[in-house]
């Protein structure tokens, strides 16, 4: 499907960040692409604001929760679908599967995927089961 389309540079995916996601910022920095936004993945949850980082072209972007701390929330259980627990990298997608590619846009498909992970992180909160499918980490 996208072979032979270019990537996307970080700037086109930043104009397309501000288009799809007025109520976020970022920037360009000499390190990428930074933005914040705050999701919120039903009317009756709470608000998330995440951050999301891309580096360069042929790195994978990182999606993080800046707040509220998906730590407290979740308190001594170990969050599911994580890339890192560590640092709380949302597991957006499989990047050896090719799930994601720098010819899509982020605001597309990341932003959307960010929202979905809460949704069903939300619902593991109450239920400690994990119903957004994906590979078991």
């Amino acid at each position: 499907m996208f072979q032979g389309i270019r990537p996307l540079t970080l700037a086109q995916q930043l104009g397309s960040l501000r288009q799809d996601w007025p109520e976020g910022q970022g920037q360009l920095t000499k390190h990428g692409l930074s933005w914040l936004i705050p999701l919120q993945p039903t009317p009756l949850s709470r608000i998330y604001v995440i951050r999301l980082t891309y580096s360069a072209l042929g790195q994978w972007p990182h999606v993080h929760v800046v707040s509220p701390s998906l730590r407290a929330l979740a308190g001594t259980r170990k969050i599911p679908h994580l890339y890192c627990q560590r640092t709380i990298q949302l597991c957006l997608f499989a990047p050896w599967l090719r799930e994601w590619k720098p010819q899509q846009r982020i605001s597309r498909t990341l932003v959307l995927w960010a929202k979905t992970w809460l949704y069903y992180f939300e619902d593991w909160l109450v239920t400690d089961d994990w119903q957004g499918g994906g590979i078991a980490h």
